[in-house]
């Protein structure tokens, strides 16, 4: 029987209702499963995994997608994006997909009990199996002669190859370090007031009404407490977590912030590309160049603190270290720190090319995983003038290993790089000069218009194209910091 079209169509939206379940499965170990539950969990991930690929690797898809129709531009991008993740799956067999997923979650689960005992080793031992199945994968990805990296960054940023990520990071690598001691050199003439200690709760109810004036729908959505801060989930039915700090109430908000701008991304996708491929980003880079416009861009400048100030004082009360100032001393405060999410803007590129520099050499075997601490304080040293005074705050900070996500974490670079060029051009339009509230709703609409309602059809770059003018460059980034944070 001729499969059509239509059988096609079909295929991918239930694909995609699978990936909605792994995806609530994904959000649930994060927020709700006890430690008792993550091996029946992690089996349930398993076979979900293993049928999504079973279902893209029938014998028939091949020649139906051969003969699928691309009689016009959307037609040809939906089939490239079929194709794409047809061809990803045969690269990879079922037992292989199954031990991957069974592995990261007894990874997570090692990391979350190494985190809180600051004990690498626990972490270590999870880890191995999963970094030696990712060689393998990186081999099996790979075309003769192509990097193993530049494999696994397909994943994330198809199209990019590792020779144009360097040349995209030189600029940064060779500036930044000047940039940081000019500007941590400058910070230090501003002593602001501390912050207020504001109950975990309140903080929580204040994040999550902030959330709501950003444009978060919660009726598409919640919003939760994990140890990492992400978003998960579909179009319809999206998922964002942030975590609360009593020593620091702006972390927590500005962890929503920046979910905030996924969000927004996933909920703004066109309802005429739920359940298709095109709902998927494909591009990771572009996904946190709106989660950093909003954290980063439109969250520091001088209207919307002034803003924010006024939320914050009639929901926690008068005081003055929450004036627009203050808060601005604070989020514009520029100190070379040791943890990724809560490092300034101008440091945050330098903690990117750490996790950049030792996933290429873990990799390729060039360090062994035992040395990666070490590795991680001396690079931390080189790189920002600091070190961890243990585990928890060094090597293991972030989850995304735990998922086998070699090659994710330079795209938050990438992101940054995104954003300062899309934003450049928007702050030369008049609607730029608004009240925050204005401002924010206007860049929305010019976000929703040119990035969010498409979903996932392009690469970055040539989404950077339509949307700038020009092929993503390093310079909007380091402009925008010297503009910020030196007044040039």
């Amino acid at each position: 029987m001729t499969q059509t079209p239509s059988d096609l169509s079909q295929l991918f939206a239930g694909i995609c209702r699978l990936e909605h379940a792994l995806a609530l499965l994904q959000w649930d170990q994060a927020t709700l499963c006890s430690d008792a539950g993550q091996t029946a969990r992690g089996e349930a991930m398993a076979e979900l995994e293993a049928e999504i690929h079973r279902r893209l690797t029938q014998a028939w898809v091949a020649d139906a997608l051969e003969s699928a129709p691309e009689d016009n531009g959307e037609q040809r991008r939906m089939k490239t994006l079929m194709v794409r993740r047809y061809r990803d799956a045969t690269l990879l067999d079922e037992p292989f997909i199954r031990r991957k997923a069974t592995l990261s979650v007894a990874c997570e689960t090692a990391w979350r009990q190494a985190r809180n005992q600051d004990r690498f080793p626990l972490f270590a031992r999870a880890f191995e199996p999963l970094l030696e199945l990712l060689r393998e994968e990186a081999q099996r990805r790979s075309d003769p002669g192509e990097p193993l990296y530049q494999s696994l960054l397909h994943k994330f940023e198809p199209g990019l190859s590792l020779a144009e990520l360097i040349a995209l990071f030189a600029p940064i690598e060779a500036q930044l370090p000047e940039l940081i001691q000019q500007a941590s050199a400058r910070s230090r003439e501003r002593h602001p007031l501390p912050l207020p200690r504001i109950d975990l709760e309140h903080q929580r109810r204040t994040a999550e009404a902030l959330a709501r004036e950003l444009g978060f729908d919660s009726d598409a959505g919640r919003i939760d407490v994990s140890t990492h801060p992400f978003t998960a989930g579909v179009p319809g039915d999206v998922r964002i977590t942030s975590r609360y700090d009593l020593a620091n109430p702006l972390s927590g908000l500005y962890s929503i912030i920046h979910e905030v701008g996924h969000a927004r991304f996933e909920q703004g996708i066109d309802p005429k590309w739920h359940q298709t491929p095109m709902a998927r980003v494909q591009s990771a880079g572009l996904h946190e160049a709106q989660a950093l416009a909003f954290e980063m861009q439109l969250a520091r400048e001088p209207e919307f603190l002034s803003w924010l100030s006024e939320c914050l004082q009639r929901e926690w009360g008068s005081d003055a270290a929450l004036e627009a100032d203050n808060l601005a001393a604070h989020v514009l405060k520029v100190v070379p720190s040791l943890i990724r999410v809560e490092a300034d803007e101008v440091t945050y590129p330098a903690h990117i090319l750490l996790r950049f520099r030792l996933e290429q050499a873990l990799l390729g075997g060039d360090l062994p995983l035992s040395e990666l601490p070490g590795a991680w304080s001396q690079g931390m040293e080189q790189l920002l003038g600091v070190r961890p005074g243990n585990d928890r705050q060094g090597c293991l900070q972030d989850i995304h290993w735990c998922f086998a996500e070699f090659g994710y974490f330079p795209s938050y670079a990438l992101g940054a790089m995104f954003a300062a060029q899309h934003l450049a051009g928007l702050k030369r339009q008049p609607q730029w000069h608004q009240p925050a509230p204005l401002r924010h709703q206007w860049v929305c609409g010019r976000l929703a218009d040119q990035v969010w309602r498409h979903g996932g059809g392009g690469d970055l770059n040539s989404v950077c194209l339509q949307v700038s003018g020009r092929p993503l460059s390093a310079q909007p980034l380091l402009d925008h910091l010297r503009h910020r944070y030196l007044g040039s």
